[in-house]
Parts: structure tokens; C-alpha cells; sequence
């Protein structure tokens, strides 16, 4: 069996991918030293995300599918908490972290979804 799923038609996948973006964006406004000890971690995190559903959608069966959306989120809990030490040690602007929070958070809540609720079968 085949999962009929897309990355491309996913909105976790669009919202993650979006996030992904903006945190790349924003390490390049960091100093040099928090650019090489936190920016570089929280690129990777980011893009980890977006990546591994992308994978997950790839993937032949629902068990599959779900084990690379777990990697996702392990890979989005990294980024909020990578995002809260950026807030709290004055790196990058503030609102902006909170805002990446806030929409990685989102991500976190529909990636349990869709684990819950996986595209069906063909």
C-alpha cells in the first residue's frame, strides 16, 4: 500500500518550510559568535522539520510515515527550545523569536494531528 500523501498539499509542510525560511533569515542578523553557537543548531533544527516531512510523505506505509513525522517533531521541540534561549539570552529581536515560537508551536500541534490522522491508503 501506498499513502497518498504530498508534501506539497500538507499545510504543516508549507508552515514549516515557512518557519525554516525566517529562521535563516534571522541567524544571518546575529553576531558572528551566536551565529556559529546557537544560529547554526537552529538552522538545522528548522530545516529538519520541513525535511522530515517531506520525507515521511515519501514513505510507503503509514508506519513509516508516522516514524519520520516523530523525527519531525523531536526536530521541533529543538526548535522552540532553541528559540527560547535566542529570546532569553537578547539574541535577535524578541518579537520575532516569540513569533517563531508561536508558529513552530503550531507545527508541533498539527504534526500530532496528522500523526493521529494519517492521509489513508490506496
Amino acid at each position: 500500500m501506498v499513502l497518498r500523501a504530498s508534501a506539497a498539499s500538507l499545510r504543516v509542510h508549507e508552515i514549516a518550510s515557512s518557519v525554516a525560511a525566517e529562521v535563516i533569515r534571522q541567524v544571518r542578523r546575529l553576531t558572528p559568535s551566536e551565529r556559529f553557537t546557537l544560529g547554526d543548531q537552529l538552522i538545522r533544527a528548522a530545516v529538519s522539520v520541513a525535511a522530515n516531512i517531506a520525507e515521511a510523505c515519501g514513505r510507503g506505509s503509514t508506519r513509516e510515515f508516522r516514524r519520520f513525522l516523530l523525527y519531525a517533531r523531536g526536530s521541533a521541540q529543538e526548535v522552540v527550545s532553541l528559540l527560547r534561549i535566542a529570546r532569553d539570552s537578547g539574541s535577535g529581536r524578541r518579537e520575532i523569536m516569540m513569533s517563531l515560537e508561536s508558529r513552530t508551536t503550531l507545527v508541533l500541534k498539527m504534526l500530532v494531528r496528522l500523526y493521529n490522522h494519517p492521509p489513508p491508503d490506496r
